[in-house]
């Protein structure tokens, strides 16, 4: 019973301390940031059906969803050096659903582990769905 316990207790503490590692930043924040002209560097995990269809102005389409492939990892590869030659904070924007928000984790831990300060990593609460600023929004012509 003990044993059983404690790992039940270990398991709690590693699976909220990975939750809470990430820094968060909420949608109404995000907006002062762009329309304020803070510089920032909008990472956007969607796929790209999605990404045409609605996307932060400025985001950049990765279609890196979940983070889960050695395919994905490499989009994110091909953003990184304008993210490891600027100091602006990097706000990474996750799909909808529950995959995209295990790949905001992803993205923010791989980010992490190419170098990337954690002071400047972000993920946007909620993700794209919960983004209702329709003024900082557009989409792609098809």
């Amino acid at each position: 019973m003990k044993t059983t316990l404690g790992v039940i207790c270990m398991a709690l503490l590693f699976f909220s301390a990975t939750a809470v590692a990430a820094n968060y930043v909420e949608p109404e924040v995000l907006k002062q940031w762009l329309e304020g002209g803070r510089s920032v560097i909008l990472v956007d995990l969607q796929p790209a059906d999605a990404f045409r269809q609605r996307h932060i102005r400025g985001s950049i389409m990765t279609n890196a969803y979940s983070v889960k492939t050695i395919e994905q990892e490499r989009m994110l590869d091909a953003i990184l050096p304008g993210i490891m030659s600027s100091e602006r904070a990097v706000v990474i924007i996750h799909a909808p659903g529950k995959m995209g928000r295990i790949g905001g984790g992803n993205a923010y831990d791989y980010f992490r582990s190419k170098g990337v300060d954690e002071k400047r990593l972000f993920i946007l609460n909620g993700g794209i769905d919960n983004w209702s600023y329709e003024s900082l929004t557009e989409e792609l012509k098809k």
